[in-house]
């Protein structure tokens, strides 16, 4: 039997707004992710999930809570679903980065990401060994239902290479939007990716 998993990213922050990263310092929704949460509450009742998972931010949580609301279903939260570990590099602008750390950026925007490690963080291998292993989680305890996990840019994208079978290096041409949702299959076949980057719920 095989298990639906709808792949949300969070809601817009004031950070996303001004281009700040945003691993692990955990930054509200502003006013429009709470209504882009709104939104994506509306596209997602009609899917029926079984349960709702979230990364532990409270973008995430936040993003996930109308949702629950609605359907009258708990919130769970997984660590696993946390967005990618910036270390020393969180919470700075594109040209912050690039003018304090020029070695590193220069290498993260032509080397393999697999074992190139955030200084302080992760690397995205290993960000995608732990969001592989919620979903494989996930698929077995929810066999033949729908779910929805809550989660970030840099974490879906790592997961969908792996769905995709591609290096991690392929997460620069996908694109994953805020409060998008992207849908996922486990089946006896492996995992299929069914949609990517849904964004309809949001145009006005």
């Amino acid at each position: 039997m095989s298990t639906r998993l709808l792949l949300v990213r969070h809601g817009q922050t004031d950070a996303a707004v001004t281009g700040r990263t945003q691993g692990r310092v955990d930054n509200p929704l502003n006013a429009t992710g709470h209504l882009q949460a709104q939104a994506l509450a509306a596209r997602l009742s009609g899917e029926r999930p079984a349960a709702l998972y979230s990364s532990p931010a409270s973008r995430a949580v936040a993003t996930a809570a109308p949702l629950a609301n609605a359907l009258g279903l708990e919130v769970h939260t997984d660590p696993r679903l946390l967005e990618m570990d910036y270390g020393r590099l969180d919470d700075r602008t594109g040209a912050e980065l690039r003018a304090q750390e020029p070695e590193f950026m220069a290498r993260w925007a032509t080397d393999d990401p697999a074992d190139l490690r955030m200084p302080g963080g992760e690397t995205m291998g290993e960000v995608q060994a732990r969001m592989l292993a919620v979903v494989a989680d996930l698929a077995h305890a929810h066999a033949g239902e729908t779910v929805a996990a809550f989660s970030h840019g840099f974490a879906i994208r790592s997961l969908l290479c792996g769905v995709l079978g591609v290096p991690l290096a392929s997460f620069r041409r996908i694109r994953v939007d805020l409060a998008s949702c992207s849908v996922v299959e486990q089946g006896e076949g492996g995992l299929l990716l069914v949609m990517l980057n849904e964004v309809c719920h949001l145009e006005t």
